[in-house]
């Protein structure tokens, strides 16, 4: 029989040994937790071997126990949650034929712009700063997006609120017959106050055959012939036509560009969010507002704020390289209104921080009021979705959107559409398109890495459905889709080891491991917050590494992504290591509980105080626990942001290191794919 010591592995006992030098009682309990937990597994991977060994002959019949009916019901009714999946509508509407990254010729400046340009005289290196008190209008809701895996493109789109949040700006743009009045151009420089260009912004009637007034808000414009991993000024001036008068323009917003391993071999981060929800709680009705003053979605913004002004902090002054959302960004896609709410309130980060998406099943709705699948309209269509979201192309004319992967320094990041054929209208099961294309694409990764080549290490996949959850979704409808996604895609996932799977749709926050595979599910940013179903947290088969119990506790994440060090040049090593102390000087000033967790949160802040008391103690546990770890790991720090928050109070929620899944490990495993397999009961 093993003993309790012997259970520990070295670090774990490492680190209780150094924990104990601040606080020999915080060691103990820390320990008893660690044990609790390490018996907990055990029992798990028992079940594991049952449920698996059952998925091979026999499946359960997909059902609801009847037990959980009262609760669920109760659910629903306060949280407002539909009490059953869609059917999938008749006659959908095909996909959008006008799509932005089949019409890069269209980006090009119209002669009318370039002559302006020249008149003007605007590509002198104006880099003075605007006097924006004396405009007729400064815009908020910028964003921008990647239009495929080139670093050196960025789209850049400007919402222009009609009447939804704030006076209507919309007259100033475009007349009654829709015609522009105003020249509008995105203004690019360097670190050194070098123009790099000037771009026009074209109204999005140039792209997009749109007849509803509703998509009149919005302007498109792409930034090319960027240099990767290099930081970048832009700004956005509009002039009137008529008279040439400057009328509108933004600040200086710096952005980095993204990269991939053959251009630079270094570390990058990433932000990840999910369940959005812009216009929840807005008063809306279609086309009009049931009050002037909209309050919109709160929540998003107190959480899209601590995103923002931690970001320097929590990247050590790299800066996010993509913001990923797993769907759901407003409570109706149909609704302009949600969406003007959407952008407000995340223009603080996506102004310069591109947007990647994967589309929920909100993104879906087509009509109806308010919010609700019955309530959201009678057909299932993402047009409106299309109209404001851009994501870059799978390739050979395959559904653009939905389902694609790029790679960005040592991470291959693939995104789906999960929803399947109930709350959106492609499958996902076993013999479908998408997951043919989606074996194909983690064959290939795979393959590549085992073969030696200059590829990333680690992978993520990004999807809404709730597949590893003992939320309301994940659990509490066991006959849903998110369980028949689940059956789908977790065999791919262990097949070919991919790092971690990070989606949403149920509004809790849960890490899991399964089968050397960690999920995350964290719809705790602009939803209705909803409890996990405790009393199966002993039913599942799959380990919960980290849950929130607290039902006002929002949470953000950062992903660290390490550089690929097995194909380092001598100048990236040296350079790396730089970066590495400069990461250790911050840590040193940061409050120890604001980077590391220790596992239990209501000891995290006592004990992160004496480690702060310490430096010699706070010196031992970064070298030894943290940048030991940035060479080859993956680091996940999720924050809190309580109802009263401060950038000054931060709390770090939770925090893994992720190393990955080697070639000799799946080999051990030598996993014969089974789908669908069934994981849990």
């Amino acid at each position: 029989m093993i003993s309790q010591k012997d259970a520990l592995t070295n670090e774990e006992k490492e680190l209780l040994n150094l924990i104990a030098k601040a606080s020999k009682l915080f060691s103990w309990e820390i320990k008893n937790q660690i044990l609790k937990n390490i018996k907990i597994q055990k029992k798990k991977v028992q079940k594991q071997k049952k449920y698996l060994k059952k998925s091979k002959t026999k499946r359960d019949k997909e059902r609801m126990r009847i037990q959980y009916i009262p609760l669920l019901v109760s659910q629903a009714i306060l949280k407002g949650i539909p009490l059953r999946e869609p059917k999938m509508k008749k006659d959908a509407r095909a996909e959008p034929e006008s799509l932005l990254f089949n019409q890069m010729e269209k980006f090009q400046p119209t002669k009318e712009f370039t002559d302006f340009i020249k008149k003007a005289n605007h590509t002198s290196n104006e880099t003075v700063e605007i006097n924006l008190e004396s405009l007729t209008y400064v815009p908020d809701s910028i964003y921008l997006q990647r239009i495929n895996e080139k670093n050196e493109n960025l789209l850049v789109k400007m919402f222009v609120d009609w009447g939804y949040i704030s006076e209507s700006k919309l007259e100033l743009f475009i007349d009654d017959n829709k015609n522009e009045i105003a020249f509008c151009l995105i203004r690019v420089i360097d670190n050194q106050d070098n123009l790099v260009g000037c771009f026009q912004l074209k109204h999005r009637s140039f792209f997009i055959v749109d007849e509803e007034p509703t998509a009149e808000s919005l302007f498109i414009g792409l930034i090319t012939d960027l240099e990767p991993n290099t930081k970048y000024k832009y700004r956005i001036e509009c002039y009137k036509k008529s008279c040439e008068t400057l009328f509108a323009a933004t600040a200086f917003k710096e952005f980095r560009t993204s990269f991939n391993l053959n251009e630079q071999n270094e570390a990058l981060f990433l932000t990840v969010s999910s369940d959005l929800h812009g216009g929840r709680n807005g008063r809306f009705l279609r086309g009009n507002l049931k009050k002037r003053n909209v309050s919109g979605n709160i929540d998003l913004e107190k959480v899209f704020n601590s995103i923002a002004t931690t970001e320097k902090l929590v990247t050590f002054d790299e800066g996010y390289s993509l913001s990923i959302v797993t769907g759901d960004l407003t409570e109706n896609a149909s609704y302009s209104e949600y969406w003007a709410d959407l952008f407000k309130r995340c223009s603080n980060v996506w102004n310069h921080i591109p947007l990647l998406t994967c589309i929920g099943n909100h993104d879906y709705y087509s009509g109806g009021r308010r919010k609700g699948n019955i309530l959201g309209g009678t057909e299932e269509d993402c047009r409106f979705w299309h109209r404001y979201i851009t994501n870059p192309s799978t390739g050979g004319g395959v559904l653009p959107g939905h389902w694609y992967s790029i790679d960005q320094g040592n991470a291959h990041l693939v995104f789906i559409d999960s929803n399947g054929t109930g709350w959106g209208k492609y499958k996902i099961d076993c013999n479908s398109q998408q997951w043919y294309w989606l074996e194909n694409d983690l064959r290939t990764w795979r393959e590549k890495l085992e073969n030696g080549e200059k590829v990333p290490q680690f992978c993520f996949v990004f999807l809404h459905s709730a597949i590893m959850s003992s939320g309301f979704w994940g659990r509490g409808f066991s006959w849903g889709n998110d369980e028949k996604a689940q059956s789908y895609l977790t065999p791919l996932f262990r097949k070919y080891g991919i790092t971690m799977a990070i989606f949403g749709h149920d509004h809790i926050y849960q890490r899991s491991k399964w089968m050397g595979t960690n999920y995350l599910v964290n719809g705790r940013n602009g939803g209705t917050l909803r409890p996990d179903l405790i009393f199966l947290r002993n039913r599942l088969s799959f380990d919960i590494n980290r849950t929130c119990s607290n039902q006002h506790t929002r949470i953000y994440t950062t992903l660290y992504i390490p550089p690929n060090i097995d194909y380092f040049s001598s100048d990236e090593k040296e350079s790396f290591s730089k970066y590495k102390q400069s990461i250790r000087k911050q840590l040193l000033k940061q409050p120890t509980s604001s980077f590391y967790f220790f596992g239990i949160r209501l000891i995290n802040q006592r004990l992160g105080r004496l480690f702060d008391n310490n430096i010699r103690l706070k010196k031992e546990l970064i070298d030894n626990f943290v940048l030991l770890k940035l060479d080859n790991h993956i680091w996940l720090r999720a924050y809190a942001v309580e109802p009263i928050y401060s950038i000054k109070k931060r709390e770090i929620f939770d925090m893994c290191f992720i190393k990955m899944k080697s070639s000799e490990k799946l080999q051990e495993e030598n996993y014969q794919m089974i789908c669908p397999e069934k994981v849990v009961d």
